[in-house]
């Protein structure tokens, strides 16, 4: 992922505990978020405001984290590091492995692979759409436990093979409806298809 200034002006403006170290290509500090997943809609709503606290999941957190730019992962997203060592001690409160938390064991995230064939992923929407919402939900597990978060939240994909192989089916059934580009997506986000589902649905039929 390059940055651009424009890249380097929105983190500074909503995240200005996280800073950019150009000699590392690493993004370090303190990633703070409020929020809360609006099971209706199926949608995590950001942000701290009236109508977010009046959902029942509000959460506000931090945790100390490092974004590798220059070593991207296998899905050539950016990795992901919570450096304070709190997610370990959330696998030991909840009895589990890491790796049910979704940590590799080298302590990258597994961010999942909803985004992977977005070429041109910005840091907003990288940050926005899977940095927040995972870190989210590893607070929910902290404050409700690991069985409530799987109850309550979005839905996981299974560990290795067999996730990519529920991924692929889901993304093909959205591609059997057939949408036009500016129709709204099948997935029920409300956005349309073009800016939603669209590339993940091109990058799966091609391979």
């Amino acid at each position: 992922m390059n940055l651009r200034d424009t890249d380097l002006e929105w983190l500074a403006s909503n995240f200005p505990e996280l800073v950019y170290v150009p000699r590392d290509r690493n993004i370090l500090g303190e990633l703070h978020f409020c929020a809360a997943f609006d099971r209706d809609s199926g949608q995590l709503k950001q942000g701290d405001t009236e109508e977010h606290r009046a959902i029942g999941a509000f959460l506000c957190d931090t945790f100390k984290v490092r974004i590798d730019l220059g070593s991207p992962g296998g899905n050539g997203w950016p990795q992901v590091y919570e450096i304070g060592g709190r997610y370990i001690d959330i696998a030991e409160q909840n009895r589990c492995d890491t790796l049910d938390l979704h940590f590799y064991h080298n302590g990258a995230c597994c961010l999942g692979l909803k985004y992977a064939a977005e070429r041109n992923l910005t840091l907003e929407r990288f940050i926005l759409k899977l940095v927040v919402p995972f870190f989210y939900r590893l607070s929910y597990t902290d404050r409700y436990g690991l069985s409530a978060a799987r109850a309550d939240l979005w839905e996981e994909y299974s560990h290795g093979d067999a996730g990519v192989r529920e991924y692929q089916v889901e993304i093909l059934r959205l591609a059997g409806n057939n949408p036009g580009r500016n129709q709204p997506c099948p997935c029920g986000s409300g956005q349309k298809y073009k800016r939603c589902h669209l590339d993940e649905v091109a990058a799966v039929t091609r391979q």
